[in-house]
């Protein structure tokens, strides 16, 4: 069967000049000015739209630094989170780069020297992307590929933890729930199920929560309505991951809420790069059907 041409599409989206990138299946808009951000992912049909959260006002601002603009929508950052390098200003200007498979677009830091490149490979049924750093500075760098993606409120993230064995007797941890100080187990956006817990992105939330999952876990997803955001990635068992290990993240807040995955932490020497690669699907669910019965229908139940 013929792969179906790549089709590339100049369009503007929140005062954004973009780039629409599809082959006939998801179609996902990135940022081509600022950035990048992937504003937009929906399928033919429109299913999809308005998942990803719109806030083009939303700003990080501290006494002394850059404001940082958020835009909304997914990004590339670097792990671990550390206010002095990661709240900077990403306003541009961005090198665009496409051909016959995909688009690439990326930002240099100009404090840090990191390079950022969002790579976008679709295919007729899911969009690949890829999220590399790049050490153009000087000295060494810490980091990890940090994948996130802003939802709309008003939807429920679904978070796998494994339950395998990981000894031949199955006594041995296999796993860990991560937290962040401001988490709160007892906060009625968090469902701790099993094997899928759940945290609801509530709009005008007072505080946020967080967890994380360490362990052999490759998917993460978010539901809105009639439209489940799936993105996979490749667990490195040998591996070490920020966070205390936690490479699948997710974060409520009062105007959106996060699906997070990080690549491995390394030592980042001048000149090398590291990529982290995600593959989204985006499929459409009965709004009729609860939370169990939609994982069930898109086999993400584990059962």
């Amino acid at each position: 069967m013929n792969t179906p041409e790549l089709h590339v599409e100049e369009v503007r989206v929140q005062g954004h000049p973009c780039l629409a990138v599809d082959r006939g299946g998801p179609r996902v808009v990135i940022t081509t000015d600022v950035g990048p951000r992937i504003l937009t992912v929906s399928l033919p049909d429109g299913t999809g739209d308005g998942l990803l959260a719109s806030l083009p006002d939303l700003r990080i601002e501290r006494p002394g630094w850059p404001r940082f603009q958020l835009h909304g929508g997914h990004r590339l950052w670097a792990a671990p989170e550390v206010p002095e390098g990661t709240y900077l200003p990403d306003d541009g200007p961005l090198t665009v780069e496409h051909d016959a498979d995909g688009v690439s677009c990326s930002y240099r830091d100009p404090v840090t020297g990191l390079l950022r490149t969002i790579r976008l490979a679709p295919t007729v049924d899911s969009v690949i992307v890829d999220h590399t750093l790049a050490n153009h500075g000087a000295a060494v760098m810490e980091v990890a590929p940090w994948a996130i993606t802003m939802c709309t409120p008003g939807g429920e993230a679904w978070v796998p933890r494994f339950v395998g064995a990981t000894d031949p007797h199955g006594v041995q941890s296999n796993g860990s729930i991560v937290t962040w100080p401001y988490t709160r187990l007892a906060d009625e956006r968090l469902v701790l199920d099993d094997p899928i817990i759940r945290l609801r992105g509530v709009a005008g939330a007072p505080s946020p929560c967080k967890i994380g999952i360490a362990g052999s876990v490759d998917w993460i997803a978010y539901r809105l309505g009639d439209a489940v955001l799936v993105k996979r990635v490749t667990f490195i068992e040998d591996a070490t991951y920020a966070d205390l290990g936690a490479s699948l993240q997710c974060y409520s807040g009062g105007d959106f809420l996060e699906i997070e995955t990080l690549g491995p932490l390394v030592g980042l020497a001048p000149g090398e790069s590291i990529s982290h690669r995600e593959t989204w699907s985006l499929h459409a669910v009965a709004t009729a059907l609860d939370s169990d019965e939609a994982l069930r229908a898109l086999g993400l139940d584990q059962g």
